[in-house]
């Protein structure tokens, strides 16, 4: 079933064999993967690679171990998916900022359809989100749960249905984008400010300058995250 591995990185080419089996039904949803001494004799690899694989693949959700039972290939969801997506978000600026830019797109014209459609239970709920932030900061927090709350509201409030499952699928993902931030110090105060801006543009019923607003606080999110980079050492990796 397995082939012979031949390049350097041994345990990603161990990860990647497994995943084509996986993906192409060769090992199906609950089948146990054979035994570590009898799975590395055939792929050529040593224990130390397999073992390294093998954790990279139940870290992504591909498998899973039980004690003393071996490993066993895991159904997958779309968390196993943006899990390990969260983690490269949080390790990589450049695909913060690819994230916000993203954000751009949708999100501008979530706050002008929410400024148009959003209900009063809506825009109460929007406002208590920005209380739920103002509360998590002042305990110490980035507030990032009120925060993550607050664009949420708005997704809800534009009365698109896609909207508001695109941001719900993709809430650890984009939490993200906003972690990285709601980090710099004094951030969480200024997004305080920002969010209620766009708020009070929501509540009026202002569709352009919602837009706008939102536009406003989605670059500054973006540069902020360009200058925090920029001021950090970075090394080569050769």
């Amino acid at each position: 079933m397995f082939e012979q591995v031949q390049h350097k990185r041994i345990y990603e080419e161990v990860v990647d064999m497994i995943i084509r089996q996986i993906r192409s039904g060769s090992l199906a949803v609950g089948q146990k993967l054979p035994p570590e001494r009898v799975l590395a004799d055939e792929m050529r690899v040593s224990r130390t690679s397999l073992r390294e694989a093998l954790r990279a693949l139940e870290s992504m959700g591909y498998i899973y171990s039980v004690t003393g039972g071996g490993n066993y290939v895991n159904s997958i969801t779309l968390e196993h998916v943006l899990s390990p997506l969260s983690t490269m978000v949080a390790q990589d600026k450049k695909l913060a900022t690819d994230i916000i830019e993203v954000r751009q797109h949708l999100e501008v014209h979530m706050a002008g359809l929410a400024a148009k459609n959003a209900t009063k239970q809506q825009i109460a709920q929007m406002y208590g989100a920005i209380l739920n932030m103002q509360s998590e900061v002042e305990a110490g927090g980035s507030g990032i749960e009120g925060d993550n709350q607050f664009h949420l509201e708005i997704a809800r409030a534009s009365q698109n249905k896609a909207f508001a499952i695109i941001v719900e699928l993709l809430a650890e993902l984009l939490a993200e984008s906003r972690k990285a931030t709601l980090g710099i110090p004094g951030q969480p105060l200024k997004s305080i400010q920002d969010h209620m801006v766009i708020f009070k543009a929501i509540q009026a019923g202002d569709e352009k300058r919602a837009a706008k607003e939102m536009t406003d606080h989605l670059k500054k999110a973006y540069q902020n995250i360009v200058d925090t980079d920029r001021r950090q050492p970075h090394t080569e990796l050769g």
